[in-house]
């Protein structure tokens, strides 16, 4: 049991390097500092933010020219943010070892797992409410985590297609769970029945474009993950350079092949 938590453990930390890394390398900030020339001591007036961002580069390097096993084999010790667990699981055999301070929750193993909801209603008959959000919020990880890979592959996949429609991009980045299997990206723009869809759509890419904006911004602050900004970024994807594009599979689409997998993979969806 212990050998397969460390593993998953590992498992754990090594997909939010990836996460961290492909991050790095839609961000516009960071590719800015990949790109500064300055004098070996930084300007008095250079903003703490775009110190932050040097500082942040000098740390990571460039993401851009190396695969991501090389960059991790390089960065193992990143600093994600981990705890231990706060459920233990104990099998019937081991009863001895329960405390009799200890509050359990019997499940059996040969029925279906619980809901999310029917664990939360349980747990709330132990802790009041505020303790119960907190927990819930944690249980949630896997939705943000969920997001952050679909954050992800709609950014490489409308650098791949710049001057297709946003529902068009939105279709092929799996964004919305329900939609998948039923909008066709390479439909036909005015097919019948698929307005509401396309409208939804459109405005899932602009606001899960402008979350992956502030998750890659704040990361090349070296903060990560965080989607919050302590200020508005004055700076966008530009699809329309080329250079964009080129810079982002200048190695292949190793980084797209695996944040379309992922996406794939959690939402039970075979590509």
């Amino acid at each position: 049991m212990g050998g397969k938590l460390c593993a998953e453990q590992q498992d754990c930390h090594q997909e939010m390097a990836r996460l961290f890394f492909n991050f790095l390398r839609i961000s516009p900030s960071y590719t800015a500092a990949s790109k500064y020339v300055g004098p070996k001591r930084l300007p008095k007036k250079m903003s703490l933010d775009n110190r932050k961002i040097l500082d942040c580069y000098s740390k990571y390097g460039c993401v851009l020219d190396c695969p991501f096993t090389t960059w991790f084999e390089g960065h193992k010790q990143l600093p994600m943010h981990s705890c231990q667990p706060v459920i233990e699981v104990i099998r019937g055999g081991d009863r001895l070892f329960v405390c009799n301070d200890d509050v359990l929750l019997k499940l059996c193993s040969d029925q279906d797992p619980p809901s999310i909801t029917q664990l939360v209603n349980a747990l709330s008959q132990i802790w009041p409410n505020t303790q119960i959000k907190q927990i819930h919020s944690q249980v949630l990880k896997g939705a943000k985590l969920k997001n952050m890979w679909k954050d992800l592959l709609l950014i490489y996949t409308m650098a791949l297609n710049p001057d297709t429609e946003l529902w068009r991009a939105g279709a092929m980045a799996m964004l919305v769970d329900r939609f998948i299997g039923r909008l066709d990206p390479l439909a036909a723009k005015h097919k019948s029945g698929d307005d509401h869809m396309r409208r939804h759509m459109t405005l899932m890419v602009m606001r899960r474009k402008e979350s992956a904006l502030n998750i890659s911004e704040q990361a090349a602050l070296g903060i990560f993950p965080q989607q919050e900004l302590a200020k508005r970024f004055q700076t966008r994807f530009n699809f329309e350079d080329e250079n964009f594009s080129s810079r982002l599979f200048s190695l292949g689409n190793h980084e797209f092949d695996c944040a379309k997998d992922r996406v794939s993979q959690l939402t039970r969806h075979a590509c």
